[in-house]
């Protein structure tokens, strides 16, 4: 019984210190991009990186690995990132104003806004895991991702509300909000997204059922 308990303790020592680690390696170099430009390309790191560990590639690395992806897909990701960070800001801008019109049309065109703005959201949790899945070219992951949401929208939203409850739950941990916060919803995103993927590609595959 003892033995069983040191060979989880270990597990789990194991993978904290994997989730620390690639999580300080996202913060680090989303420094490094000066924020701005380094977020969205240490964010498809980890996400690639930890697709890789899901799909059993351990032994790699961790530092070669994230500096790799993050160095191929800078210019991609960042072009393909800030498209969708300008969609954002045109929806955040025009509800904002829109507050400030309590006219009937103006509510109707604000609740409009408000289900393009949850869309918004729903396209943006499957668009690092789809980013790392899949080698398109920065234009064609628009069109994927948007299919997804509607193909398959529920894991969309369990993923915004897993991400949700994480942040809510580590804001309330600094220590571990450091060491956890990226990597552990990324991971879990993965779980997620992954087997929706696998799904999807067998259903549109010519031997798909």
């Amino acid at each position: 019984m003892a033995q069983g308990w040191k060979s989880v303790f270990v597990r789990f020592t194991e993978w904290f210190s994997r989730l620390a680690y690639i999580n300080l390696l996202w913060i680090s170099f989303t420094l490094l991009g000066l924020v701005v430009f380094g977020f969205i390309p240490a964010t498809v790191a980890m996400f690639a990186v930890m697709r890789k560990w899901q799909k059993g590639t351990l032994n790699e690395p961790v530092f070669q690995s994230f500096w790799g992806f993050y160095r191929k897909e800078f210019a991609k990701s960042n072009c393909t990132g800030f498209v969708l960070v300008i969609i954002g800001y045109i929806l955040y801008v025009d509800i904002f104003i829109l507050n400030f019109d309590e006219s009937l049309s103006m509510q109707i065109v604000k609740l409009l806004l408000y289900i393009l703005a949850f869309v918004y959201l729903l396209i943006l949790a499957y668009f690092f895991p789809v980013f790392v899945h899949f080698d398109m070219k920065w234009y064609q992951y628009f069109k994927l991702v948007t299919l997804l949401v509607f193909a398959a929208p529920l894991q969309a939203v369990l993923m915004l509300l897993i991400g949700y409850g994480m942040f809510f739950l580590l804001a309330k941990m600094p220590i571990l909000m450091l060491f956890l916060l990226g990597s552990l919803i990324s991971y879990v995103w993965l779980l997620i997204a992954l087997p929706t993927f696998t799904r999807l590609e067998q259903r549109t595959s010519p031997n798909g059922k």
